[in-house]
């Protein structure tokens, strides 16, 4: 998520200022790391699509039982944790690899296994989960469109807003644990969605980014 868009800006705003001109001579070069981007941004793109599907069934059938709602997010985490693994070891010639994904990918898929193992125990405080999930990562994303505004990509206030709205949420779903269980699901899946919309932006500018300072 988060780490996608950090990659791409911070490394990439190196390449912009070393000067490095890989359309001439390092073209095939070049070539072979706008294919490893596309590539992690294909996967990222499939996850983010299944986590905004996820969150409309959540806000169009509320009723669903938390234990399936705790396995299917569980399961959401341990293949974003894979993805982010494959990241970290893609090939990437100017050694711009994922800097923290093989710690977050082993984080994330551990913890995707602990809410399908012990889902009876996690069920109990669903909510607080999630929501501190979303607000991490929604704090991170704050930081990626302010880093987006230094680096002149105009849509960085968009990120900004929906960063704090996947904020705001996971507040919410932190400090309103007692609420009935279709609202705590409705509030989850508006916080998928929210973040699911909010990582196609990230996706998108990131591989827009990497083309323009490619020429």
């Amino acid at each position: 998520m988060y780490e996608l868009c950090t990659f791409s800006l911070f490394r990439l705003y190196e390449l912009k200022q070393k000067s490095i001109n890989v359309y001439i001579s390092d073209r095939t070069i070049g070539g072979m790391l706008m294919n490893d981007i596309k590539g992690i941004k294909n996967m990222y793109s499939v996850l983010t699509a299944c986590l905004i599907i996820v969150g409309l069934v959540l806000l169009a059938i509320p009723g669903i039982a938390l234990n399936a709602v705790c396995i299917i997010f569980g399961i959401y985490l341990i293949i974003y944790g894979v993805v982010k693994i494959i990241g970290y070891f893609a090939k990437d010639v100017y050694q711009l690899a994922f800097q923290f994904d093989l710690a977050l990918g082993i984080v994330a898929a551990i913890v995707g296994i602990v809410f399908i193992c012990k889902t009876s125990s996690i069920v109990q405080i669903l909510s607080t989960c999630i929501g501190i999930v979303m607000l991490i990562d929604a704090t991170l994303k704050i930081q990626t469109s302010l880093d987006s505004k230094r680096f002149g990509i105009s849509s960085w206030w968009l990120m900004l807003v929906m960063a704090i709205m996947v904020a705001a949420v996971g507040i919410m779903l932190i400090l309103m644990p007692g609420e009935t269980t279709k609202v705590m699901i409705r509030l989850i899946g508006l916080n998928l969605c929210l973040d699911g919309v909010l990582n196609l932006i990230i996706v998108v500018n990131t591989v827009k980014t990497d083309r323009k300072l490619r020429g």
